[in-house]
C-alpha cells in the first residue's frame, strides 16, 4: 500500500468534511423552505462519502487489499429534490450566494477526484474517486440549473426583465 493513496484519501474526506460543514451552515441561515432542503439533502450526501472514503482508508491503513465491490457504491437517485418548479421565488440573496458557492465546491471536488483516480494505483481507490466524481459532476449540473432558475427571478425582482 502506497502513502499516496493515503494522503489522496485524507484530503478527499477532508473535502468532504467541508462540504457537509457549508451545506449545514447555509440551511441553517437559510430558515425554511426547498433550498434549506436541497442543502440538507447535499449535507447528508456528503457524509455518505465521507463514510465510504474512511472505510477505505482504515482498510488501506490495516495493510488490507481493498476491493471496490466492498465499498458502498450504491447511488439512491434525488427524490425530486433539485425541482425547478417548487422553488418559486427568490428569497433572499444569500439563496442565490450559497447555491453559487456549492457550485464551485462541487465542481473543485470533482476535479479533485479526477486527478486522484489518475494518480492513484489501487483500483479500489481509483474506482472510488471515479464514483465520487461522477456523483459530484450530478450535484454541480443540478446547482447549476437551479442557480441559471434564481438568478432569472433575482434579475426579475430586481427590474431588470428584459420583457
Amino acid at each position: 500500500m502506497a502513502i499516496k493513496e493515503l494522503e489522496l484519501l485524507k484530503v478527499a474526506i477532508l473535502n468532504e468534511v467541508e462540504g457537509e460543514t457549508f451545506y449545514r451552515l447555509a440551511a441553517e441561515h437559510l430558515g425554511q423552505g426547498e433550498i434549506r432542503t436541497l442543502l440538507l439533502y447535499l449535507a447528508d450526501e456528503e457524509a455518505k462519502h465521507q463514510e465510504t472514503l474512511r472505510k477505505l482508508y482504515k482498510d488501506l491503513a490495516a495493510g488490507k487489499e481493498a476491493l471496490s465491490e466492498d465499498l458502498k457504491l450504491d447511488h439512491t437517485p434525488s427524490t425530486g429534490i433539485f425541482d425547478l418548479m417548487k422553488l418559486g421565488k427568490v428569497k433572499s440573496n444569500l439563496e442565490i450566494s450559497v447555491v453559487s458557492t456549492g457550485i464551485s465546491m462541487e465542481k473543485a471536488s470533482m476535479d479533485y477526484y479526477n486527478q486522484a483516480a489518475e494518480q492513484s494505483e489501487q483500483k479500489a481507490v481509483k474506482d472510488l474517486c471515479q464514483y465520487l466524481s461522477r456523483w459530484e459532476r450530478e450535484h454541480m449540473e443540478k446547482l447549476e440549473k437551479i442557480y441559471d432558475y434564481l438568478k432569472t427571478e433575482w434579475f426579475e425582482a430586481q427590474g431588470f426583465s428584459t420583457s
